[in-house]
């Protein structure tokens, strides 16, 4: 029996064969003024590919962390002034803003993902690309900050474990076209 190649074993292989690193993802400082996560990986494809992923929002963020409740309904503007945006019916999220999109390399955002929304914080995420090896290095940094009457520390690992998902479901993207 042949199996397809978007069976999720068959996907899962694929993805771990074309990593030349294994994904790393972690809170790196947290205190309750502020908190930085990052994940990192080195995948088997060029920058430019892992951009076009990056910028299809929609095809690799899971559902499950939408207002709608559907993932198409996100888009990302990646251009300095654009926005991820969210759209249903007569409703819209605004999830961020782009402050710097450089092709292939650094699109750089603003805005506070899921509890972070309610909060007057400054959030601040980032995506660096570049060639390693025969592949690219992919690497999420999340900068968050507030004042310390926000507890950021108690947040800091919900946070970047919902951050750290779309993160491994886009590197599946990348390599696969299948979050």
């Amino acid at each position: 029996m042949m199996r397809s190649l978007h069976h999720p074993v068959i996907a899962s292989g694929l993805l771990l064969a074309t990593m030349a690193s294994p994904a790393q993802a972690a809170v790196i400082k947290s205190a309750p003024d502020g908190f930085l996560s990052e994940s990192s990986a080195v995948i088997g494809v060029k920058p430019a590919r892992i951009w076009r992923a990056l910028t299809n929002w929609s095809n690799w963020w899971d559902k499950a962390h939408s207002y709608s409740g559907k993932a198409e309904a996100i888009h990302l503007d990646p251009r300095g002034g654009g926005l991820l945006l969210e759209r249903w019916d007569k409703n819209s999220v605004q999830h961020a803003v782009v402050l710097s999109a450089v092709a292939p390399s650094s699109p750089r955002m603003s805005g506070g993902f899921g509890p972070l929304r309610a909060l007057p914080v400054n959030a601040i995420l980032e995506f660096s690309l570049r060639g390693e090896g025969s592949g690219s290095r992919l690497t999420m940094t999340y900068r968050v900050a507030g004042t310390a009457a926000n507890n950021l520390d108690t947040l800091a690992v919900p946070v970047d474990s919902v951050m750290s998902e779309g993160f491994s479901r886009l590197l599946n993207y990348a390599v696969t076209g299948k979050p």
